[in-house]
């Protein structure tokens, strides 16, 4: 070896040795900056008074506010509302005082917080020893930030939110680049935080932004006059080159650029020798981009008469003299205002339209009407209950349905050619049109639900079946013909072990599929004891209270995967070996 290349194989292991120490050692640096994040929130909590914004603006805050009040009934409906009651009786006490309640829900986010100390403490450790329990201790120290999300106010604890979403950037960071498998489960919350983490920053970057990215663009050059007829005269005089002015103050004074038949005669008129453009182009867009503010519809331009060909658009008055009314609806929202080209519209990030997780939340564990009895949450999860029943009806339906079609058709190529293009067709009519027809036919009730959830359902499962009941090799299949099995025997033998991976694959897409349909088939029956009714009534006020909206969202998205969580426990109860290459 010549001493060149022994000098660039030193080098290179040299760069390999950096590399694996920047690996080991950098999850470990920002596991314990992570640790002083999270340390500061839960001092900032622990020293925090009773009345500070941080914390009854939280969700066990607001939920103490609450409780404290049902302490005061004399027989508490909720069970919550009962527990205050007892704990208040237990203090000698007719009714709990705010107070009290809120240090004990203070106390509740140090205990939260100061567990989630504990297991990024137990990571670090595992981390800087390289031991494989240190991502479960990260991966529960992970689930622990996303819980917060939904307990820390974006009002009153601003700073407290900051930290927490920088750590939890920080911790997604850490889970990607420290060494060790990658998990479903491990890539499951990663994803979710992820999209949890993108929520909060996109909402504080569209209220950063003012809900909008704009370019500066050239502003409105105007005279403001004190009437419109001396408006009008400047424009008559050549001291501004038009008017903007409402078109029903305008409409009396002068003439249109293109009359009708019953328009009056232009001399007549106080102002003969105007014109208004009513015919004017009003769209001040560029490359299918609005400009704003936008031109008012209730706006009209005046010119002279011999500038009414000269200006087809609006856009066009940019650089030239205008006038208007001082005080005025021209004046005050348009010509005064700065132009701005608008990028991009960030109005979905307002609170109308994306509340904080935090509001969602808080939504959850508020009364579903003012200072009502019962909590939402309680509600949500009866409808659920309710839903869920529905949509394992259909589930079990569906599956049953599809598996029967599919094994018809892996042994009957003519049932398959015949019937297998009708049943890729139903699945082209919309769900909407079909269920006002089942609940029809079938009657408003959690049946007629079934049957729609199965329609949903039995597709998959069909089209499954069939491709792994086909799936065993030709000389598998030889092999049980050479042993004169016989159709059931090859089915239950060599079959159906090789289609149960297919089976269950459909069988997944089917539980979220079932609760779907559920939720469907509830609109059109009329049943208001599910999910579908809670959603459509939280949707009429979606414009006033949307958290209550994205909470239903919230419980019915659980629903599916809590389902969908049964079927992937029963695969790997099934399935054990298949389940343990996974």
């Amino acid at each position: 070896m010549t001493d060149l290349a022994f000098q660039r194989q030193v080098k290179t292991g040299a760069l390999s040795d950096h590399i694996r120490r920047v690996r080991h050692w950098g999850p470990v640096a920002l596991t314990l900056l992570v640790i002083l994040l999270i340390g500061g929130i839960t001092l900032g909590y622990a020293g925090a008074p009773l009345d500070a914004p941080a914390l009854v603006n939280s969700t066990p805050g607001q939920l103490a506010l609450w409780m404290a009040e049902q302490s005061q009934e004399d027989a508490p409906v909720s069970l919550l509302g009962q527990a205050a009651k007892r704990w208040a009786a237990s203090l000698g006490q007719e009714s709990l005082t705010p107070e009290t309640i809120l240090a004990a829900m203070r106390t509740v986010i140090v205990l939260i917080t100061g567990v989630l100390l504990a297991l990024l403490v137990a990571g670090m450790v595992g981390l800087s020893r390289g031991v494989l329990w240190s991502r479960r201790a990260l991966l529960l120290a992970l689930a622990g930030m996303d819980t917060l999300l939904f307990i820390l106010p974006p009002d009153g604890g601003a700073t407290e939110l900051a930290l927490l979403l920088f750590s939890l950037f920080l911790m997604l960071v850490i889970l990607l680049v420290a060494p060790g498998r990658v998990t479903k489960v491990l890539g499951f919350m990663v994803v979710l935080s992820a999209l949890l983490l993108a929520w909060e920053v996109f909402k504080a970057f569209a209220d950063w932004a003012s809900y909008r990215v704009v370019l500066p663009e050239q502003n409105w050059t105007y005279t403001p006059y004190p009437t419109l007829d001396e408006a009008l005269h400047a424009l008559e005089n050549g001291d501004a080159d038009a008017v903007i002015a409402d078109t029903k103050e305008l409409t009396p004074l002068a003439p249109s650029v293109r009359p009708d038949d019953n328009a009056p005669d232009p001399a007549t008129l106080p102002h003969p020798n105007v014109r208004l453009l009513t015919t004017i182009d009003k769209n001040t867009s560029r490359l299918g981009l609005p400009i704003i503010p936008a031109f008012p519809g209730r706006l009209t331009v005046a010119v002279r008469a011999d500038d009414a060909n000269r200006w087809t658009a609006v856009s066009e008055l940019v650089n030239q003299r205008l006038a208007a009314v001082e005080g005025s609806f021209a004046a005050d929202k348009l010509l005064s205002q700065p132009r701005q080209w608008m990028l991009i519209d960030l109005s979905i990030g307002n609170d109308l339209n994306l509340p904080h997780l935090q509001k969602i939340a808080e939504a959850l564990f508020q009364p579903a009407r003012r200072n009502g009895p019962v909590l939402l949450v309680r509600i949500l999860a009866t409808a659920a209950q309710f839903t869920w029943t529905e949509a394992v009806l259909g589930f079990a339906a569906g599956a049953l349905l599809g598996f029967a079609l599919g094994t018809l058709f892996a042994h009957s190529p003519l049932m398959e050619r015949g019937l297998l293009p009708y049943v890729v067709a139903s699945q082209t009519i919309p769900i909407l049109a079909i269920a006002p027809m089942v609940v029809i036919w079938l009657g408003a009730s959690p049946i007629s639900v079934a049957v729609i959830s199965a329609y949903l359902t039995f597709f998959p499962v069909t089209i499954n079946t069939l491709r792994g009941l086909k799936s065993p090799h030709p000389n598998a299949l030889e092999l049980m013909h050479s042993y004169a099995a016989s159709r059931w025997t090859i089915l239950w033998k060599l079959r159906l072990p090789a289609a149960l991976p297919y089976i269950f694959t459909a069988l997944k897409v089917s539980a979220t599929a079932s609760v779907v349909g559920a939720i469907i088939g509830e609109l059109p029956s009329g049943i208001g004891d599910g999910l579908g009714r809670a959603i459509l009534d939280f949707n009429q006020y979606y414009t006033s209270d949307p958290a209550k909206l994205w909470a239903a969202i919230f419980i019915a998205a659980l629903v599916g995967i809590g389902f969908f969580v049964l079927v992937v426990l029963a695969e790997r109860w099934l399935m054990p070996k298949r389940a343990a290459l996974e």
